[in-house]
């Protein structure tokens, strides 16, 4: 798993913490992604797994690197 995700339309850095399972009633057993800035731990956020991997792509650590 990719740990490292730059935002498609402005290049941020973002941080993959973990994958859930959206339990609200009109979207139960949505899949879900975890993440948050790489600079600010402490913002969490939600997407729709789908939504995700279209609007970031993954980085390696070699090129965060360069």
């Amino acid at each position: 798993m990719h740990r490292f995700y730059k935002n498609n339309k402005t290049g941020d850095l973002y941080l993959l913490l973990a994958f859930g399972v959206d339990t609200t009633n009109s979207r139960d057993g949505s899949s879900v992604v975890i993440y948050c800035p790489d600079d600010k731990e402490n913002t969490i956020y939600v997407r729709e797994e789908t939504e995700f991997y279209e609007k970031f792509h993954p980085v390696s650590l070699d090129d965060l690197e360069e």
